[in-house]
């Protein structure tokens, strides 16, 4: 093992390496960085990503500079909103099921110019707070891309522990 490898702590190896951490990310929307959960008596949950849509068809849009966001924000709210209904059938039905939500993450249909990728993820951030109400925020993470399926405006993820029953 090289001196840069060997022993110390992981930020003693960094420095070696001639790295050191910045410091901690503050979040720029209704967010936490991070979350941290015990997983004792638990079952993780990753619902894969869900499109706006509604009933079945695709509230199309694209994130510009100098928009109104409220279109966009409804957008990610709705998808939200098809996460938490697949979250609802992994649970059984049974929503109280959820322990957290562990982490948000949003992929905003979006010009290239376009920098307010945190303010129109917190359409879906709300989405959370009023279904779980008493829950720490989740991690979260907002990416502009040039598609998405159906030409959808937005598209949602969410990871999530459920409590165990049974």
């Amino acid at each position: 093992m090289d001196p840069v490898t060997a022993g110390g702590t992981a930020e003693s190896r960094l420095a070696a390496a001639g790295w050191r951490l910045p410091a901690a990310p503050v979040p720029r929307g209704a967010y936490a960085p991070y979350h941290l959960a015990d997983l004792t008596g638990a079952t993780l949950v990753c619902i894969s990503g869900q499109a706006s849509r509604r009933d079945g068809t695709p509230i199309v849009g694209i994130c510009r500079s100098g928009d109104d966001l409220d279109a966009a924000k409804a957008a990610c709210a709705q998808a939200a909103l098809s996460a938490l209904s697949a979250l609802n059938q992994a649970c059984g039905g049974d929503l109280s099921r959820v322990r957290t939500i562990l982490q948000l993450r949003g992929y905003l249909r979006s010009e290239a110019e376009f920098d307010a990728h945190s303010a129109v993820l917190d359409g879906a951030s709300q989405v959370l707070e009023a279904a779980f109400p008493h829950m720490p925020r989740p991690a979260r993470s907002a990416v502009g891309v040039t598609s998405l399926p159906g030409r959808s405006w937005a598209e949602i993820e969410l990871s999530a522990l459920l409590d165990d029953r049974g």
